[in-house]
């Protein structure tokens, strides 16, 4: 079959044409044209597959039906072309590429031959000659769980159709065994539909593709192809998705090996003589190696969940050990003794002995060298060298105003700002300061006043 645009067809100048028509549309009485309507159906009637008598119908539906609309509108000028089927002139339609193209695809669903010459005269504008293109026949539809998305003109188009939707929907690089599939219940089913639905293949995927993509070629705004719009509007109920997402989704699962690290775990031990919140590793941990087999499944090439179906420890991890600090800086519970000896060789307050002096602590006999605790938990203030005739001294925030003192030690073993526990060494004993020999000297205080540090012992 030829789809081609003959020459300007010779004949009578347009204002002769005009007359002419004006003649013959003035012709046709209402009776006329019941004659003509019975005539034409009982031409469809006798063909054994109506459809393929459109190349006849098509003419008398171009021509009557225009003919009352054509005295109404006679005044309406533009470009027009004269249609001839199988060489039959028909009757004339607008000359623009929308009409002339559609009907061409009209007539190739129905294997007539059309041509179009192109005149100028004073024609109707109101043809109805869409009726044409809204007739039936045999095509296939692509259809989604039922719902027909595009038609084709047969089944090897539409299957093509598919095979090129999925391959373009499916990632580049897959692996042998790969499974690629389509989402939902996707079928190839025998319709009967408006030929200005069918689709080429390149358009049908198109439309699968981009929805928004190239339905028809030269497709404008002409009525004709309202049944276009509706194949979209239809499609966008079945999508649900925005305007850019294809209409189809592949599905592809491949099950590839990879191998991850097994994470370690920590033990934890709590020490008193750490800061509450300080961890101190002690033995380090080392992460494991497995090998996992893994389940990716893709949908339109975009990846979207990953299973592990199984996993294979390599090697084990090794477990860390580390120390966590508890304590707090603040004192709590029972006071404990500062020292191994409970000797005191001088008790709190007025001594009796010296000129009787107020003595703000407890003075222990031990010799130089013996360890000295902290009696509870707090945090280092000072430690070093005191000027004020402690001598060597350490001091501790114990939390809530209170505050100890050690003094007259041989040395030191914490530092300001350290947090330490009760019964922490803190230094070692010693004959520093203004003493007459070696011993510890404890203090207490609260808000900064000596007390009696015995209930703090």
């Amino acid at each position: 079959m030829r789809l081609t645009s003959a020459n300007p067809v010779g004949g009578l100048a347009p204002a002769s044409e005009e007359a002419g028509w004006r003649q013959k549309l003035g012709a046709r009485t209402k009776e006329q044209w019941s004659e003509w309507k019975a005539y034409w159906k009982d031409q469809w009637q006798r063909v054994s597959h109506p459809r393929l008598a459109l190349a006849s119908a098509a003419g008398a539906a171009l021509l009557l039906g225009g003919s009352y609309a054509a005295l109404a509108h006679i005044e309406t000028t533009q470009a027009w072309a004269r249609v001839y089927t199988d060489g039959t002139y028909v009757g004339m339609v607008p000359n623009e590429p929308d009409t002339t193209q559609a009907m061409q695809r009209i007539a190739l669903g129905y294997h007539v031959d059309v041509r179009f010459a192109p005149v100028h005269t004073h024609v109707a504008a109101g043809y109805d000659w869409q009726t044409v293109a809204s007739m039936p026949t045999d095509a296939v539809a692509i259809a989604l769980n039922g719902k027909p998305l595009v038609y084709t003109r047969t089944a090897a188009d539409a299957n093509q159709v598919l095979e090129t939707v999925r391959t373009a929907l499916t990632p580049a690089k897959l692996p042998a065994g790969a499974r690629a599939h389509f989402v939902g219940d996707v079928a190839v089913v025998p319709v009967e539909t408006a030929i200005s639905n069918i689709l080429s293949p390149e358009a049908a995927v198109g439309v699968l593709l981009h929805r928004g993509g190239n339905r028809l070629s030269g497709r404008g705004e002409n009525s004709l192809l309202q049944t276009a719009d509706a194949v979209q509007t239809g499609a966008k109920a079945v999508s649900g998705e925005d305007a850019a997402a294809p209409l189809l989704q592949v599905e592809t699962e491949e099950v590839v090996t990879k191998t991850v690290t097994v994470p370690y775990t920590t033990r934890y031990v709590d020490d008193n003589q750490m800061a509450k919140g300080q961890v101190k590793v002690v033995t380090p941990g080392k992460p494991g190696v497995a090998k996992e087999q893994v389940r990716d499944r893709y949908v339109n090439g975009k990846l979207v969940s990953s299973e592990v179906v199984s996993k294979q420890v390599v090697q084990a991890p090794q477990q860390a050990v580390a120390k966590r600090g508890t304590n707090s800086g603040v004192a709590d519970g029972n006071w404990i003794w500062p020292s191994p000896s409970y000797v005191i060789t001088s008790g709190f307050g007025y001594r009796s002995l010296g000129g009787g002096e107020f003595h703000p602590g407890v003075d222990i006999g031990c010799p130089v060298g013996t360890p000295v605790y902290a009696t509870n938990n707090g945090t280092v203030e000072d430690a070093g060298w005191n000027s004020g005739g402690y001598g060597i001294w350490v001091k501790i925030d114990n939390g809530n105003g209170i505050e100890t003192v050690f003094g007259h030690l041989s040395r030191t073993a914490v530092h300001p700002g350290q947090r330490v526990a009760k019964g922490q060494v803190i230094g070692y004993s010693g004959a520093t300061g203004n003493v007459t020999g070696p011993h510890l000297h404890y203090e207490v205080r609260i808000g900064g006043r000596a007390v009696n540090p015995r209930p703090y012992m």
